[in-house]
């Protein structure tokens, strides 16, 4: 049977959901391969069809997601200078990567909320922090100090970016895509901490006329 066959994407994806809905209420050491079976309406036998038991599943499924993070999360913004993050080339590549992740938002809080071996959040730091090391020009003559303030940058940007991404979907249902895509382009340009006193001044109360 080919693994393009409808059925056994319909059952994988079953199985996945599973683990997801099992993951909201219950932490994975309690989560059983019965437990699973149960909510994707599948026998024993055809879970281990598929996997040797749930810690390969979860192994899978976290490989998976994390891959498709790593190839949707372009940071190419970050070539840009403070006079040109205001591009419009540099705004539509933030917005890709932020209209992929608010897509995935349910699966990332699952995720990012449950104790796991491999935590994902600081997995996903992780990436972000490769993908830029990787995106940055490259410099003819970058020597060993050079390439060392380059990792701290990419580390900074990373957990500035993760951070921003944690706190807006705290904040989902009152903070815009938009309102994020400022924030990082007026950080980028003016600094974290203008940046910070101009966002404060904004949310002032308005003295009554």
């Amino acid at each position: 049977m080919a693994k393009t066959d409808l059925r056994i994407i319909k059952t994988l994806k079953q199985i996945d959901c599973a683990l997801l809905d099992s993951l909201k209420v219950c932490p994975f050491h309690k989560i059983t391969v019965e437990m699973l079976c149960k909510n994707a309406l599948i026998n024993r036998s055809t879970f281990y069809k598929y996997y040797l038991d749930k810690y390969d599943l979860l192994e899978k499924y976290l490989r998976k997601t994390l891959d498709e993070f790593r190839e949707n999360i372009n940071v190419e913004f970050i070539n840009a200078e403070p006079s040109t993050i205001h591009n419009i080339s540099y705004i539509k590549n933030f917005e890709a990567a932020l209209t992929f992740i608010a897509e995935k938002k349910e699966i990332y809080e699952i995720l990012w909320s449950t104790s796991l071996d491999q935590p994902v959040f600081n997995e996903m730091t992780r990436i972000v922090h490769d993908n830029i090391l990787a995106t940055m020009k490259p410099v003819a003559d970058r020597t060993p100090q050079k390439e060392k303030y380059a990792d701290l940058y990419a580390h900074l940007f990373a957990s500035n970016m993760m951070s921003l991404i944690l706190w807006w979907f705290k904040y989902y249902d009152t903070v815009s895509m938009k309102d994020i895509e400022e924030i990082m382009t007026d950080n980028m340009h003016l600094g974290l901490f203008r940046t910070f006193k101009i966002q404060m001044k904004k949310e002032q109360p308005r003295t009554p006329r």
